[in-house]
């Protein structure tokens, strides 16, 4: 039987019929953990039932404990001195140089102040330490502005580029907002969450909280993501977390199942929102925001800004401030694009023309081959165009949502490495992976969504 939100379960038998409608979307399903997903159409049909007045209801979920519930503390801020001494005019150059653009609803409070420094922004000694552990030196743009948003327990609405530091931009404010809570008991938590549209992205946003948590005793992260042992998820979740980072469905189905719970979030964010709409996971997020607290805090990160985007956040978030970073949906300034046109019978051969050449002439230069991804549109070509490139004596491997977990993350280790040198992928890997070093990427079939 397909999922039914709860809100909607004692509906009409009709209504319930509807929800069983088969999917279809221009989008590829990427996830093993879809089991969970409704249509976009169907969720559409069935979205006037919600209303701002009763979105906030735990009470749908099954609950794993029946301890009771600490009021989330929202912790009152402050930045340095010299921030405070900051006028308007020094306030506004600073966005100016960092191309920083910030918008608040009228009526709301200004925003916090951009900070250009770790030290200026008052955070805890330890996540301090581990920012200086790991080379940390400046704050990136984005994080100059979103940060002191966040830490200020404003709701977000941000807009920056793949690799421009965003996940440092939430991860830290989340932690800090997390050490302010009263501690976590076993069957408790999650105290914050982050969605992400797909698995490598949930890792890598996973291994970013630890880094910036390595120093708090009994801190604990949980990753819950499909492709995995959902038994090991159980009882790391039933254990007790502070932070989880999930995927849609399968955290949907930990929810369904009694092995976590929402009543203790007071700070969830939604990164790569955009893609995760793409992937027809809207019916799932809005499930997640529609249950949750009244006390807690939203930030939603979006490297565009679709009407489906707007809508939420005008649905979701509290007088939210809008942070874009540099031309949202624009053209990057640092990457030249060519248009190469030829018959779907070529492709292939044209590919293989290409990189065998830039094989050669790294060659005859002593240089290594320039790491390079190509983007597919369907699992079996992907397959087929790594073979075809390693029948060439080229160094690549596939990824894309038909393999193993354990075969995605040796695909993503080996490039990341350096021992592979062509990632031929599905959009599995098109927003939010960091990749160190790429200078070619190849779109061998042209994306559906521009």
């Amino acid at each position: 039987m397909s999922y039914v939100p709860p809100h909607l379960r004692n509906s009409t038998a009709t209504t319930t019929t509807t929800t069983t409608t088969t999917t279809i979307t221009s989008s590829i399903t990427l996830e093993n953990d879809h089991s969970t997903k409704l249509s976009t159409s169907t969720w559409k049909s069935l979205s006037s039932t919600l209303s701002n007045g009763s979105r906030r209801t735990t009470a749908a979920f099954t609950s794993p404990r029946t301890l009771s519930v600490p009021d989330p503390v929202l912790p009152q801020w402050t930045p340095s001195e010299r921030v405070l001494r900051l006028n308007s005019q020094q306030v506004e150059d600073v966005r100016a140089r960092l191309n920083i653009e910030v918008t608040v609803a009228s009526g709301s409070p200004p925003a916090p102040a951009p900070i250009e420094s770790f030290e200026d922004m008052c955070l805890n000694q330890n996540i301090m330490k581990d920012i200086a552990y790991h080379g940390y030196t400046r704050p990136t743009p984005i994080q100059v502005q979103a940060m002191t948003v966040s830490l200020s327990g404003r709701d977000l609405l941000a807009c920056a580029e793949t690799g421009s530091g965003k996940t440092a931009a939430f991860t830290i404010p989340m932690i800090q907002h997390c050490l302010a809570q009263s501690p976590i008991r076993r069957g408790d938590g999650p105290l914050a969450l982050v969605l992400a549209p797909t698995r490598e992205l949930a890792q890598q946003i996973e291994k970013e909280v630890k880094c910036f948590s390595r120093s708090l005793d009994s801190f604990r992260t949980a990753i819950v993501v499909g492709g995995t042992n959902i038994a090991d998820q159980r009882s790391e979740l039933r254990a007790g977390v502070d932070i989880m980072v999930a995927t849609p469905g399968r955290f949907i189905d930990h929810l369904q199942q009694g092995n976590t719970s929402l009543s203790r979030i007071s700070f969830i964010v939604l990164d790569e929102a955009d893609r995760m709409l793409d992937m027809g996971f809207e019916p799932q997020i809005r499930e997640v925001l529609h249950n949750l607290p009244e006390r807690h805090q939203t930030l939603l990160f979006s490297a565009t800004m679709p009407e489906e985007i707007e809508t939420l956040a005008q649905e979701y978030l509290t007088t939210p401030v809008q942070v874009k970073v540099g031309k949202v949906s624009g053209l990057t300034a640092n990457v030249s694009q060519v248009l190469k046109k030829v018959s779907e019978s070529e492709k292939i051969d044209c590919l293989l023309g290409l990189l065998v050449e830039d094989a050669s002439q790294a060659e005859r230069a002593d240089h290594p081959f320039p790491l390079t991804v190509v983007f597919v549109d369907r699992k079996a070509r992907c397959d087929e165009v790594a073979e075809a490139l390693v029948a060439q004596g080229l160094r690549a491997v596939a990824l894309h949502g038909g393999r193993s977990q354990n075969e995605r993350e040796a695909a993503l280790h080996d490039f990341r490495s350096g021992s592979t040198d062509i990632l031929v992928a599905t959009d599995v890997a098109s927003r939010g992976l960091d990749v160190t070093g790429v200078t070619h990427v190849i779109n061998l079939d042209l994306p559906k969504n521009t």
